[in-house]
C-alpha cells in the first residue's frame, strides 16, 4: 500500500540473533586463524605503505626547501653559509631516501610504487 511502513531486510531477524552468532564463532578455528593472519599481513603492508608515503612527502618538502635555499645563493652575500646549510639539508634527503630503500628490501617494489612520488 501507499504511505505504509516499509520493512527492512534485517527486520526479519529477531533482535539479538546476530550477537549470538558472533558469540558462537570459534576464534581458534582454522578459518579464523587464516583470517587473522591475512589481517596481520594486510595491516603490515598498509603500515609500510603509509610510512613510504610519509617519507616520500618529507623528501619532496626537504628537496624543495633546498632548491629555494640555493636560489638565494646568487643574491646573498654569505654564499658559503648557504652552501653549508644546503649540504646539511641534502644529507637529510639522502637519509630519507636510504630509509625508503630499507623499507623496500625484500618487497615487491611495484606494490608500493604509488606510495613514492618522483618529486
Amino acid at each position: 500500500g501507499s504511505g505504509g511502513f516499509r520493512k527492512r531486510k534485517h527486520d526479519n531477524f529477531p533482535h539479538g540473533q546476530r550477537r549470538e552468532e558472533k558469540e558462537n564463532v570459534n576464534p581458534s578455528s582454522p578459518l579464523m586463524t587464516s583470517f587473522k593472519s591475512f589481517q596481520l599481513e594486510l595491516d603490515t603492508r598498509h603500515d609500510k605503505y603509509e610510512r613510504l608515503v610519509k617519507l616520500s612527502r618529507d623528501i619532496t618538502i626537504e628537496s624543495k626547501r633546498t632548491i629555494f635555499l640555493l636560489h638565494r645563493f646568487t643574491s646573498a652575500p654569505n654564499g658559503e653559509e648557504i652552501l653549508n646549510e644546503s649540504e646539511i639539508k641534502l644529507d637529510a634527503v639522502r637519509r630519507k631516501i636510504k630509509q625508503v630503500a630499507q623499507e623496500l628490501i625484500g618487497e615487491d617494489m611495484y606494490q608500493f610504487h604509488r606510495a613514492i612520488s618522483p618529486g
